[in-house]
């Protein structure tokens, strides 16, 4: 046979294949449409359903990741912290007499201000650790919270009619008066009622804690706060120094039934 007349015969032959399964196909159209219909549906659906898990996943690792890093940070804390009490535990109980220097810490140098004993701790940190059920005072605590500094260049920009004659290291010195004012105020306040023994210290830890819901998201301080802490009213130069620094953003001063609010604002 002639080799094109046989391709013929297969093609047409093809062609009657395909069009008797069309038939058997559409003979039996109206007990499968409908499931092929459901089964589109379906796809549809599972293609929706899978990107909705794949947007989850996404969205719930970056929650888990910003956790994590969190928790990573408690954790430090609580391990400086644990040290820290371990270093000044045998110093903190009075039955007991100070241990004997080596020759290693006869050796080790200390600044004059002595800041190498201090610990920092963050307020919600120093709330629920073992300093706030303590009845003795806490006078080597600094907050990262009340973390400040002037520079050169802050200075600077203050008004002259506001600086006049004063120098850095005064205003400096003064923020400092400022900070401890902070942290004496919220170590006594953030104490359990049963550490505060000192009926003088009641009476301010309650003050504090009646006026804390006045502010409720700032840290503060009052006028009163401040004139306690010097030991005599704020005279003229005092309010020129609280003048710079509200000029400087680290405090703002707020007037509410009487009373001076400084509220601490500084953004590092």
């Amino acid at each position: 046979m002639n080799p094109t007349l046989e391709n013929i015969f297969k093609k047409q032959s093809d062609t009657v294949k395909r069009i008797e399964l069309f038939f058997d196909i559409y003979k039996c159209k109206e007990f499968v449409s409908s499931d092929l219909r459901e089964l589109k549906e379906d796809a549809c659906t599972a293609a929706e359903k899978l990107r909705c898990i794949k947007e989850y996943l996404e969205s719930d690792r970056k929650d888990v990741y910003s956790q994590f890093i969190e928790i990573m940070q408690k954790l430090r804390r609580n391990e400086q912290l644990m040290l820290h009490l371990l270093e000044i535990g045998p110093q903190s109980d009075p039955a007991k007499e100070p241990a004997p220097q080596t020759c290693a810490t006869k050796q080790m140098p200390l600044n004059e201000s002595g800041k190498e004993n201090l610990l920092k701790m963050h307020l919600q940190d120093y709330s629920k650790s073992p300093f706030a059920a303590r009845s003795k005072p806490n006078k080597d605590i600094r907050f990262y919270e009340f973390e400040a500094s002037i520079t050169e260049e802050q200075f600077e920009t203050l008004p002259k009619y506001l600086k006049g004659r004063m120098q850095l290291s005064e205003l400096a010195n003064f923020l400092e008066d400022v900070i401890k004012c902070f942290e004496e105020k919220y170590t006594l306040m953030y104490k359990q009622r049963k550490a505060v023994v000192n009926q003088h210290d009641v009476a301010i830890w309650k003050e504090y804690n009646n006026l804390q819901p006045n502010f409720p998201d700032h840290n503060f301080i009052t006028q009163e706060d401040l004139s306690r802490k010097s030991g005599k009213a704020l005279d003229k130069k005092s309010y020129m120094k609280l003048q710079m620094l509200r000029h400087l953003h680290i405090l703002q001063e707020v007037r509410s039934e009487g009373m001076v609010y400084f509220l601490w604002t500084y953004n590092k």
